[in-house]
C-alpha cells in the first residue's frame, strides 16, 4: 500500500477521510481517530442504512489483496453470511461496496 492515498476535495468519500466526519454509524475502525490509518472504513450508508465498506483511494477499482482484507473484515463483524454489493448506485468514482444478506448483529 503507498504511502499516501488519492483523494479527492468535493468527493463524498474521500471528504469522510479528508475531514474525519462520521455522521451514522462507524463499525470499522473503531475510533474516528484510526480512520486516516485505516486501508479502508466500514459505515453505515447514508442514504440506505446499511453498512457499507469505503477504500481509502479515490479510484474506481481495487486490487485482489485489499478485496481479500475487507471481505475478511466484514465477515469478522458482520458473520459468514454476508456478501459485498459493489455495484454504485450514486457514487461511480469512488469505491465502494454494501453489505448485504447480514445477520442480526
Amino acid at each position: 500500500m503507498k504511502d499516501e492515498p488519492l483523494l479527492v476535495s468535493g468527493c463524498p468519500l474521500c471528504d469522510i477521510y479528508l475531514k474525519k466526519e462520521i455522521i451514522t454509524k462507524m463499525y470499522w475502525p473503531l475510533k474516528v481517530d484510526d480512520i486516516p490509518k485505516s486501508e479502508f472504513i466500514i459505515i453505515e450508508c447514508k442514504s440506505c442504512k446499511i453498512p457499507m465498506v469505503i477504500y481509502k483511494d479515490h479510484t474506481t477499482s481495487i486490487n485482489r489483496e485489499a478485496w481479500g482484507r475487507i471481505l475478511y473484515r466484514c465477515k469478522t463483524i458482520f458473520g459468514n453470511d454476508i456478501t459485498l454489493r459493489n455495484k454504485p448506485r450514486r457514487i461511480f468514482d469512488h469505491f465502494h461496496a454494501h453489505i448485504e444478506n447480514m445477520r442480526k448483529y
